[in-house]
């Protein structure tokens, strides 16, 4: 990746400033990174089964991306 042409600098500018805190205040309902996830049903991509997050989150790491990931 180009790191010239990366928003870095913005970002940090941004963090620093508190504005995230201020955003996700504003979603007081939703999930914040470190919370705990509900339990969510979804489907299994190896065969299309219905699978339950707490079936598997006790086995082994899970990682549930809720948005954009960048």
């Amino acid at each position: 990746m180009d790191t010239a042409t990366y928003n870095d600098a913005t970002f940090d500018g941004y963090v620093e400033g508190g504005h995230e805190q201020h955003e996700f205040a504003a979603w007081p309902g939703h999930l914040h990174a470190g919370q705990l996830a509900p339990d969510i049903v979804g489907t299994a991509l190896d065969d299309g089964a219905e699978i339950a997050l707490s079936s598997i989150w006790k086995r082994r790491a899970v990682v549930v991306e809720f948005g954009s990931f960048t």
